[in-house]
């Protein structure tokens, strides 16, 4: 995959990560654009993989990649998101990397999750993780308070799980915890069959509240730095993703129309609201 596919699939796959990406200065968004592809090539394995064990090489492949940059000497295996985050060594960690891979094998293992504070763990893994690593990318992890990071990471995970309800279903990983299921009589069985549309809408109440939650800290913690806005300006977005969520759990929201996010980000990168 070269960079100018990168380029392109996160045009579709991620637009607004992508377009926040395009704020940052211009030495900058290469690395970035790396970092949100990886997040993406991660995230695909388990919808993409039919079987546990294909999944699992693929991320320990992804692993492995990872890991070589920090080798010495270095070692950069042939792929542009390797090549593209092979520049971020002096400013990321391994350690700071790792939590977003090893996060995405309980998806392969298709884990139910158990309660609220598991599916907070794996955003916190995921989404906030992705969000610091994009900030030091950019030299701009002093700009923002570690608070609105983890409440704008956790808004966005937390919403982007909801919208992929369906999917994240049928790989058995909804993002809702099997206590709330018990709670009203459902079962991590009846989410990969599509069953039981409104104990599942009742269960899945406390993660909604808790993105909401994370929406209100993140509108409250004031404008976002311009420096921040490429990083984790799209989490703003948040909110208006959340509002449009169906009342069936198993339904596709519908996304926002792309003139109007074109519109939105660029108030947000002017403004820092």
């Amino acid at each position: 995959m070269t960079a100018k596919e990168i380029d392109s699939l996160l045009q579709t796959a991620d637009p607004d990560r992508y377009l926040c990406a395009l704020f940052a200065q211009t030495d900058q968004r290469a690395g970035l654009l790396a970092l949100y592809g990886l997040n993406h090539e991660l995230g695909r394995i388990a919808d993409s993989s039919s079987e546990s064990l294909i999944g699992e090489m693929k991320l320990t492949w992804w692993r492995d990649a990872i890991a070589d940059l920090y080798a010495t000497p270095q070692k950069v295996r042939r792929h542009d998101v390797t090549e593209g985050l092979a520049a971020l060594t002096g400013q990321i960690g391994l350690a700071d990397v790792s939590p977003m891979i090893e996060a995405r094998f309980d998806d392969i293992a298709a884990r139910p999750f158990t309660d609220l504070g598991d599916i907070l763990a794996y955003v916190d893994n995921t989404a906030v993780c992705l969000a610091r690593l994009a900030l030091k990318s950019l030299d701009a992890a002093d700009s923002v308070s570690d608070d609105t990071v983890l409440a704008a990471g956790r808004a966005w995970g937390l919403t982007g799980l909801l919208r992929a309800f369906p999917l994240r279903a049928r790989i058995g990983r909804a993002p809702v915890g099997g206590d709330a299921l018990g709670a009203v009589g459902a079962t991590p069985a009846m989410l990969a069959q599509g069953l039981g549309e409104a104990k599942v809408a009742e269960a899945r109440q406390g993660v909604i509240e808790a993105a909401r939650a994370a929406c209100e800290r993140l509108a409250m913690a004031g404008p976002i730095p311009p420096e921040a806005v490429p990083a984790i300006g799209y989490c703003r977005l948040a909110s208006t993703h959340l509002a449009r969520l169906p009342a069936n759990p198993y339904g596709l929201a519908p996304d926002i129309n792309p003139l109007s996010r074109r519109l939105r980000l660029t108030w947000l990168a002017l403004s820092g609201r």
